[in-house]
């Protein structure tokens, strides 16, 4: 049972984070996107701290990530493990996505997000494999940073991260 949920989570924090690394199309095409993939692609280099609800059909699961020093960490039912693909896999899958996917993005304007001033995106991908999402991403006026995604995959699943940059450090 424990080999089934772990299994389970590490598929689902790939699912996450490659909704969240939303590809997109060459830089040139890009347009209003611009701004949500160069946020997005921060993640990666600078040290964060993801925290993740997922809803799936009612069964909501909560995770946390941490990305730092080149290495990614989970937490999952109170308990921190190295994660199974290193950041430097992370940005090329990126940016393999990036080759892949069709992404329109929309900016709704702006909002306070944990008392810093956001720029709200509507985004919306459709992806060779995973079908179509719509997001919402909320990017940090004076920083560039994402701090907060919601995402929607149908009807059946929505995710809920919110991102700390401050003070992050490996959990182990």
């Amino acid at each position: 049972m424990e080999t089934t949920r772990k299994r389970l989570f590490y598929i689902m924090v790939g699912f996450i984070f490659g909704q969240l690394l939303i590809g997109a199309k060459p830089l040139a095409a890009q347009g209003d996107c611009k701004p949500c993939f160069d946020a997005m692609s921060k993640v990666f280099d600078i040290p964060s701290h993801s925290y993740v609800t997922t809803n799936m059909g009612g069964t909501i699961q909560t995770m946390e990530l941490i990305y730092v020093a080149g290495a990614t960490y989970t937490k999952s039912g109170g308990k921190w493990s190295p994660g199974l693909t290193s950041l430097q896999e992370m940005k090329e899958l990126e940016q393999k996505n990036r080759q892949n996917n069709k992404v329109t993005c929309r900016y709704l304007g702006d909002e306070l997000v944990n008392g810093e001033m956001a720029a709200l995106y509507s985004v919306h991908e459709e992806t060779p494999k995973n079908g179509k999402s719509d997001s919402q991403v909320w990017i940090s006026k004076a920083k560039g940073l994402l701090l907060r995604s919601e995402i929607d995959l149908g009807d059946k699943m929505h995710i809920s991260t919110r991102m700390e940059y401050g003070n992050v450090k490996a959990p182990m």
